[in-house]
């Protein structure tokens, strides 16, 4: 019981190291589709703890608008707009 106690601890602190990472990658990125990957990354990383703390609800909702829609919906803009300077 207390090694599934700090495995799951060592899976929470990992995760949390890369919320911060994606989330610095998203802010300081010079390259739009980088940002919104790093945006993906996060989302993904932050669903993923909500799951592990048993708000599924709440996880699922985040893989399936955020990650699914508004991130696609973001990708599918930069790449339309790409390439054209005025």
């Amino acid at each position: 019981m207390i090694k599934l106690l700090m495995s799951l601890e060592i899976v929470e602190a990992s995760l949390l190291v890369m919320l911060v990472i994606f989330s610095i990658i998203a802010v300081e990125s010079e390259n739009l589709v980088r940002s919104v990957l790093a945006l993906l990354g996060f989302i993904i990383s932050l669903s993923i703890i909500f799951i592990l703390l048993y708000a599924l609800h709440v996880g699922l909702i985040l893989l399936l608008i955020y990650a699914g829609g508004a991130v696609a919906l973001l990708m599918i803009v930069i790449m339309m707009t790409k390439g054209r300077e005025e």
